[in-house]
Order: structure tokens, then C-alpha cells, then sequence
């Protein structure tokens, strides 16, 4: 039986992987391992999710370091790289745009292995943004791509793609949304009475720049006198607000699975984010959605008028959650596709195998 090695460190990351990896089981099409990097190695950021989703232990943990993006992605690459030259899988799925993305892309290329790249086409054209240099590379390694909307399908043709570069890329949907669908929120998790703001915050250019967490914090805290606003904090950024002394008016909470995210935004009036994964969740679950990002990952959420973008400034984030409030949101039904993206996928891992 032929054998796919799934490559994946981080919660968006997990989730995709929960909804492809049963589908392929399901189906018998391949054996199957999965590498976890490490990237996000915490009970409260990895364990629960594999315990929720219930996934099986990683066949494959690495014990990297992740203080330092460059050394991750470097370290990462040479550990990724030993595993697949011993492995041998002849099929690397990848997912996304994260730092793991990025080492295992290099690695997969390097030991001439098939690499099927899900969430390919996707860009924001900053290029000052780790994430855009992650997804630039790991499309331009592929030679498989899996389009979340046809917006991203057309982005890769428009580059060049399924013509001399590589085959035609593949619009399959999303498996966020198949993971939406398909795994049911915590009914008994009540975070607050409503109506209150889910928030979420975690992006490099909005927590290492200090200025910019400062004036997220307190557009944050002013925001909540007038409605709560509950953030269950990253630890990366928890860590960062304490080193610049900020005083926090908002409610915190720790890391939530899945299940309790889930129930978390669907239970929110509004959610302000600076996640690709988290942006998403607010429109499968119809909810308006500030997304402190100038150039989003997600522009079709923005185009289809069901949510906003702003400069993380206080004065900006404070306006725009005021039209946010304001918004008539219209959420197509087939923007990310239909539920049915694993099913996509494995129909072409099956001829493609």
C-alpha cells in the first residue's frame, strides 16, 4: 500500500488534518503517518486538539525549539528531512502557511518526494509577513495544489500555474469548513451572557511590534466597557503583553479546544481576529468579523460584506468595530465550498496515487 506522511505543528493545522486523515482511512487509499514539528507542543495548544478531534498519537514528534523562527525553521528542516530519507513515503501532505509548512516543503523537495500543498493560492502580497514567504515557497515546491476558493485557484493561474510549472491546481473547498460541519461544538460551554465580542490575537506583525500590542490592548479595553470582550490568550502573546506591563480590562481565558471554539464564536454577537482560521470560523458560523490585518488573508470574507479590516491602531480598530455593528453581511454558501473538501481530496489522491 502506498504511504502519505501528514507534516503539521499547529491548531489550524491539527483540525485539517483531523477531517483528511479519517477520510483516508476511511477510504483505504494509503497508510498513513503523521509528523508532528512541535511548532505548538502545550497541552492547551496540541494535546487537546489530537484528544478532541481524536486523532491518533503522532507516529512522528520532533522536539524542536521554537524561540527563534530562522533556528525552527532551519532545525526543523534537517530533522523533517532524516525523517522523510528514512520514511520514504513518496507522499507529503503540508498544510497552510506556518513555519512548519515552510521546513517541510524544503525537506520534502530535498528527498524528491510528491508534496501536496492544502490552502495553496492563498496571498496577501505583504511580503514583510513570514506567512506570505511560507505560503510563496511552499506553492512554488508543490507540485499538487489544493485551492480552498476558486479566488485562490484562480491567484495560482494567474501566476502560471497548470501551465509549464506544475498540473492544473485543484479546487476542493475547505477543510475548515468540512471540520465546521462536521464536529459539534461544547453545549455546555457558556463563556459569558450575551452579547459579547470573541477576540483572538496572535499574529507576529500585531504582538512583536510593541506599539501595535499596545494599541490592540487598548482598543480592547475601551471596546469592553461597551460590550465584553473575552480573548482566550495564546501563550506566545500572553507572554508579550506581560513584558510590555499593559494593564487588561478585557477578559481573559486560557486556550480553547475545538469543540469550546466552536461554541465560543457561535455564541459571540461579533469577532475581532487577526487569524486566517479563526476569520473563517466567524463566517461558517455567520458572524461578523473585524480582522485587525491591512491586508487580510481572506479577502473573499471581506468582499462578500461580512467583515471589516483595520490597521492595528486603537483609533482604527475602535471605528471600524462601530461599522462592523452597522454591516448587513451576506454569507455565501460555496465561497469555501460545500463541507465535502476531504472527499475532493482523497478522489484525487486516489487516481493521483
Amino acid at each position: 500500500m502506498k504511504q502519505i506522511i501528514h507534516i503539521v505543528g499547529n491548531r489550524p493545522q491539527f483540525i485539517k488534518l483531523a477531517v483528511l486523515y479519517k477520510a483516508i482511512a476511511a477510504r483505504k487509499i494509503a497508510r498513513q503517518l503523521i509528523l508532528h514539528t512541535g511548532q505548538h507542543h502545550s497541552q492547551e495548544m496540541s494535546g487537546v486538539f489530537f484528544n478532541d478531534l481524536a486523532l491518533p498519537a503522532p507516529d512522528i514528534q520532533l522536539q524542536v525549539e521554537n524561540t527563534d523562527p530562522d533556528l525552527f525553521i532551519a532545525h526543523t528542516t534537517r530533522q523533517i528531512q532524516q525523517c522523510l530519507a528514512q520514511e520514504k513515503p513518496g507522499t507529503v501532505i503540508i498544510y497552510g502557511d506556518t513555519n512548519t509548512t515552510h521546513a517541510a516543503a524544503i525537506a520534502a523537495a530535498r528527498t524528491g518526494q510528491l508534496l501536496h500543498h492544502f490552502e495553496a493560492g492563498v496571498r496577501t502580497g505583504d511580503l514583510k509577513a513570514p506567512e506570505e514567504i511560507n505560503r510563496l515557497l511552499a506553492d512554488r515546491l508543490s507540485s499538487v495544489h489544493y485551492c480552498c476558493t476558486m479566488h485562490n485557484l484562480q491567484t495560482l493561474k494567474a501566476e502560471g500555474f497548470g501551465t509549464a510549472i506544475t498540473a492544473s491546481p485543484v479546487f476542493t473547498g475547505d477543510l475548515m469548513l468540512d471540520a465546521y460541519l462536521k464536529i459539534p461544538e461544547d453545549v455546555s460551554f457558556r463563556p459569558e451572557t450575551a452579547p459579547y465580542v470573541a477576540c483572538t490575537i496572535h499574529r507576529a506583525e500585531n504582538i512583536l511590534v510593541k506599539k501595535n500590542l499596545e494599541a490592540i490592548i487598548n482598543a480592547l479595553n475601551d471596546l469592553h466597557r461597551q460590550i465584553p470582550v473575552i480573548v482566550p490568550l495564546h501563550p506566545h502573546t500572553q507572554k508579550r503583553i506581560a513584558e510590555t506591563g499593559a494593564t487588561i480590562s478585557f477578559r481573559v481565558m486560557p486556550p480553547l479546544g475545538y469543540p469550546q471554539m466552536k461554541a465560543f464564536i457561535k455564541q459571540a454577537s461579533f469577532v475581532i481576529t487577526d487569524s486566517g482560521g479563526v476569520s473563517r470560523e466567524a463566517y461558517f458560523a455567520e458572524k461578523p468579523s473585524l480582522v485587525v490585518m491591512e491586508r487580510p488573508v481572506w479577502p473573499e470574507i471581506i468582499r462578500s460584506g461580512a467583515g471589516l479590516t483595520c490597521a492595528p491602531d486603537r483609533d482604527a480598530l475602535l471605528q471600524a468595530f462601530m461599522r462592523l455593528a452597522q454591516l448587513t453581511p451576506g454569507y455565501e454558501a460555496a465561497l469555501f465550498g460545500y463541507g465535502n473538501a476531504a472527499q475532493h481530496i482523497c478522489d484525487h489522491l486516489s487516481d493521483s496515487l
